[in-house]
């Protein structure tokens, strides 16, 4: 990705959830020693833009994007008719059950020509020396790293974590929610810090709500949790992603239980499993097809 300058816009100083995104992609960049900035969406940076910059972008914090005819813009959930107008884009949508287009790779990810938009999930920012294996214990925490929400549209997790929460009291677990990115700080718990939580925990299982289940949402926590060494398994059916290695079971009383009766040998063998297949999904790939299809 040499001779492009990225600029991240958006976010940088702001407590939202998709900050953990841009954050992963700048972070990633850097690592590859790749040209970018990250700037907040503020009326006195419209003036970094330069010609010829490759912009990604958020709906939530485009207020003061400049539009820059020179300019290449890959727009997640941008609403502006400018910017959405310009002949210089892509549109990228994370994937889910409804997505179309053409695979482009031996991930999920599609992309659709017509409507310009390239389908993928988040996958992971976190490189692959800084994995875990699984550990041999049997704690007697459960520490979840995120929102426990819901909104109008019953979009959240809330009614889930909650059983989740009472069938893991039956057996004698704590659930504990460590917070997220609106939790603790603008950063909220570091990468590092995060992994070495969901290793200690029992399961870290990714558990889903109901419209992220109906809809095939894959949510970075899942791509985490398998990178961190937990047990590969969901009440969302995510084998289309991680394959056979990973587990889909749909009552969360059952999936208690069913986690609570593997052996160590049986969570390594999945785990290892898994991380074979996500290596594909990690942020380097995923700006790599970004770039690739946009300029």
């Amino acid at each position: 990705m040499t001779g492009i300058r990225f600029v991240i816009w958006g976010l940088r100083n702001s407590r939202h959830s998709h900050r953990y995104i841009h954050k992963g992609f700048y972070q990633t960049l850097t690592r590859l020693n790749a040209e970018v900035l990250w700037l907040d969406d503020l009326e006195k940076n419209r003036s970094l833009i330069k010609s010829g910059d490759l912009i990604i972008v958020s709906g939530i914090a485009c207020n003061f994007l400049p539009v820059n005819e020179k300019a290449t813009y890959i727009l997640h959930n941008v609403d502006d008719p400018i910017i959405s107008n310009l002949k210089n884009k892509i549109f990228l949508q994370v994937f889910t059950n409804d997505s179309t287009g053409e695979k482009i790779d031996e991930t999920v990810s599609l992309w659709n020509d017509k409507h310009k938009t390239l389908y993928q999930p988040w996958g992971l920012p976190e490189s692959l020396e800084n994995w875990l294996k699984p550990r041999d214990l049997r704690t007697k925490n459960e520490n979840w790293i995120g929102a426990i929400w819901d909104n109008e549209l019953n979009q959240g997790n809330r009614k889930q974590l909650e059983i989740y929460r009472t069938a893991l009291k039956s057996k004698g677990i704590k659930f504990r929610k460590l917070g997220g990115t609106r939790s603790i700080s603008i950063e909220g718990l570091s990468s590092k810090k995060s992994f070495e939580k969901v290793n200690q925990s029992r399961i870290g299982a990714a558990i889903v709500g109901s419209w992220q289940k109906e809809n095939g949402y894959l949510p970075c926590r899942a791509f985490k949790n398998i990178a961190a060494g937990a047990i590969p398994i969901s009440n969302s059916n995510m084998t289309n992603v991680f394959g056979d290695g990973y587990l889909f079971v749909p009552s969360i009383e059952e999936l208690v239980e069913v986690s609570l009766s593997m052996d160590y040998e049986q969570i390594r063998e999945r785990s290892e499993s898994c991380k074979e297949i996500i290596g594909a999904y990690s942020y380097d790939r995923a700006l790599q097809r970004m770039v690739n299809i946009a300029l």
